[in-house]
């Protein structure tokens, strides 16, 4: 073999070994969103608002359980809500139920006759393609109109709306409240559909259904915290951990709660409350102890709930030892964040690796599962990752990938010295030709005549969320007399990050010099809602109440505020308004 052959397979097999050596991404071949929820899956809450729900109690009841179920549930569902008699008279769509909804929800007039196949016919067109579908009743099963005979038309047109229904594949579940007066006519929806109906009063109260139909029906994973008789509690929680995307605290009791508070922290807390449960909502909590109280107004039964929910992905790496002749698999747990995962004894007792089906042990290493595979030849392999639920909401996409684990043949050991002396020198000479070059170009730009003007630029509000809605604008008082007629300013699709008050009042035409109007900026919300904050001196009265400066304060369709300037010389309304599809 002449010399320059042998330095060919000398540079071959160095080229070879440094491709072993540095560290090969083999789990990459489909990668989807941290956040993607793969199977979605959706549920519309039919609440019966006729006049036989007048019992003692049962219409709150029935609100409860709907927002309690809807507040509690995990990001793969989307839950929405009818209120219905002979026909809708009250909705909200996917994503709107809120602490707003369950206040709405109490100015319901129960009145009228029930038909139920309206709601369930408008429930049937709100689907989309979700995996799931289900339609939950809260009724107490009564199809009544004025006479007899309407009352047996409708009856068919319920069976019929429900057979149709089955064709789609959607499901419908019932919380029953027992009426003496008729029989459950609404219950066929659940036969046909082999959905799950629970009656109030069979040795159950509304509270424990609602917790079956989340646990047993739902198969929401969560962590029991306590069941007590008290009159007002106080209690730490252990999160374990602070990877996951939210933990949410459910509290459900047979007793009204008058007060419930949550502390610790984490990006965001949300909080949705009602006469007999309560659910706090902590975003990216920032540490593992979450204090927890509340007070209810007679003393009874309460169970308390954790359910947290982690966004978690993997990929693999491969190292090779050639002095042993073992390859390393480098396994990487991450969560929503991009955070190693595996330091958290609770995720990594549920997280296992299977090389060709058997399960491998492993040790963690700065966040990562090692696995060590011994082999002395070139060899194919499959490496699974598999995460086990157990009491947590993991949301992970399980995939198997094929390794091929490359065993590089070495004749002799090369000395590379020659090699390393080449690609110094090549550094050296790429440095200094930069060095040359940056020289240059500063010689340049110091014989440039000009200067370079930064301008500060504007403190910039960010925001998360798109702007909703308009805004109508009244002048309601001015240092002037002449009169200027209500303005309007459409949001929904501003594309700026932030808006100033001051942008809104010329688009209005008001073109007084409005101290500080500048200081008062927009920026859009969650839940369709308008971010306002004041860092000037106007002065912001909302529902009577002069707000804070320096604070950040939300609008809601239909809410309005007043602005104050110049020390009371000029006042103005806005007033925050939806706007219909065909506006926008």
């Amino acid at each position: 073999m002449g010399k320059v052959e042998k330095i060919t397979i000398k540079l071959a097999m160095l080229f070879i070994g440094l491709s072993l050596l540095f560290p090969a991404r083999v789990l990459a071949a489909e990668k989807n969103e941290i956040n993607e929820i793969t199977e979605k899956k959706q549920i519309i809450f039919l609440l019966d608002a006729s006049k036989s729900m007048q019992g003692d109690g049962q219409w709150i009841e029935a609100a409860d359980s709907a927002c309690m179920i809807a507040s509690a549930l995990p990001q793969e569902y989307e839950v929405a809500l009818l209120v219905y008699n002979t026909e809708i008279v009250y909705e909200e769509d996917f994503g709107n139920i809120n602490q707003k909804t369950r206040h709405a929800l109490e100015m319901v007039e129960l009145q009228g006759y029930t038909t139920p196949a309206v709601a369930l016919e408008t429930a049937a067109d709100m689907f989309d393609s979700a995996a799931d579908k289900r339609v939950v009743f809260i009724s107490d099963g009564e199809i009544s109109l004025r006479d007899q005979s309407e009352t047996e038309t409708a009856i068919r047109q319920f069976e019929n709306t429900v057979d149709k229904i089955a064709e789609q594949g959607i499901k419908i579940d019932m919380f029953a409240i027992p009426n003496d007066k008729t029989e459950n006519e609404v219950s066929y929806g659940t036969k046909v559909t082999s959905g799950e109906q629970y009656t109030v009063g069979e040795n159950q109260t509304i509270e424990e259904i609602t917790a079956k139909y989340l646990f047993q029906t739902l198969q929401i994973e969560k962590i029991e915290l306590g069941e007590a008789v008290s009159g007002e509690g106080n209690m730490t929680v252990d999160l374990q951990d602070t990877y996951m995307q939210n933990a949410k605290i459910l509290l459900a009791s047979g007793e009204n709660i008058e007060d419930f508070h949550v502390t610790g922290q984490c990006e965001s807390l949300n909080m949705l409350q009602g006469n007999k449960f309560a659910v706090a909502e902590l975003e990216n909590p920032l540490e593992r102890q979450i204090t927890m109280d509340y007070s209810l107004e007679n003393r009874g039964n309460i169970h308390i709930y954790l359910i947290k929910e982690y966004f978690l992905e993997a990929d693999m790496e491969k190292t090779y030892t050639s002095e042993e002749g073992v390859f390393t698999l480098k396994v990487n747990v991450v969560n929503h964040q991009g955070k190693p995962v595996l330091d958290s004894e609770t995720l990594k007792n549920n997280i296992s690796v299977l090389i060709d089906g058997q399960e491998s042990p492993y040790e963690v290493e700065k966040g990562t599962a090692l696995v060590p595979y011994q082999t002395d030849k070139t060899t194919n392999v499959n490496v699974e990752v598999a995460i086990l639920s157990s009491g947590n909401v993991i949301h992970y996409i399980e995939t198997t990938d094929t390794v091929e684990l490359t065993v590089p043949v070495v004749e002799e050991e090369p000395d590379y010295t020659v090699l390393w002396i080449v690609i110094i020198l090549l550094c050296a000479v790429v440095l200094l030709l930069s060095v040359l070059y940056e020289r240059k170009k500063q010689k340049k730009n110091d014989g440039e005549t000009g200067a370079i003007i930064v301008e500060k630029s504007e403190h910039s509000v960010l925001s998360r969320y798109d702007f909703s809605g308009q805004l109508a604008v009244y002048l309601l008082k001015g240092e002037q007399e002449d009169d200027i007629p209500p303005g309007s300013i459409k949001l929904f699709g501003e594309s700026r990050k932030s808006i100033s008050f001051d942008w809104v009042k010329d688009r209005c035409g008001i073109d007084y010099k409005l101290s500080d109007a500048d200081k008062i900026r927009f920026t859009g919300g969650k839940d369709h809602t308008l971010c306002f904050k004041n860092t000037g001196y106007a002065t912001i009265v909302k529902e009577k109440q002069i707000l804070k400066r320096e604070r950040k304060y939300s609008l809601y369709y239909g809410e309005k505020i007043l602005l104050i300037f110049n020390n009371g010389g000029t006042e103005i309304e806005l007033h925050y308004k939806n706007m219909k599809p065909s506006e926008r």
